[in-house]
């Protein structure tokens, strides 16, 4: 399938997911969001409500144990947030397995989002929610980009296979 790549940024690789997660606010019912990408103190998160810089919540997403986390960024329903506690390696190990390799369907899912996050960071009013926003789209699209240049090359190889054998 595609290779995973990391998103390298400031000291922890970030992993590029797409998870449906549960978000639990003090005092309200669980909310759904998707994960984004996750790295060692945080993730990036698109929410079904717009959320306050500042906000604590408890994420849980796959067999993890709820997380509770800060948003230390948020423009409309997108959000960076930071985990109290940071994960363990083993953690995210088992979290970048659980939840890749991206299909055909998410790569799509990435182009569009890239292209809403880009529309998002022009029309915000400066600031780092502008910033974390053309970084998003940055990152959606190169991951959108390396899982069909891995999808062509496994075609190629596919492909040889076959000649290979048609010519045996």
């Amino acid at each position: 399938m595609s290779e995973h790549l990391p998103i390298e940024r400031r000291h922890d690789a970030r992993f590029a997911l797409k998870a449906a997660v549960s978000m639990r606010l003090p005092g309200e019912p669980r909310t759904p969001g998707r994960l984004l990408d996750i790295s060692r103190t945080g993730c990036r998160l698109m929410t079904h409500r717009p959320l306050a810089t500042g906000t604590g919540f408890w994420l849980m997403v796959g067999n993890l144990e709820p997380r509770f986390c800060h948003i230390v960024w948020a423009h409309e329903r997108f959000a960076g947030a930071r985990f109290a506690v940071e994960l363990e390696a083993p953690a995210l190990k088992r979290l970048t397995e659980e939840f890749s390799p991206l299909s055909e369907r998410d790569a799509a899912e990435l182009q569009a989002l890239s292209a809403k996050c880009s529309e998002l960071a022009r029309s915000a009013t400066g600031g780092s929610a502008a910033d974390h926003l053309a970084t998003l789209a940055d990152d959606c699209e190169a991951e959108a980009i390396a899982f069909a240049a891995a999808r062509q090359r496994e075609r190629v190889e596919e492909l040889l296979k076959r000649l290979s054998v048609a010519g045996d």
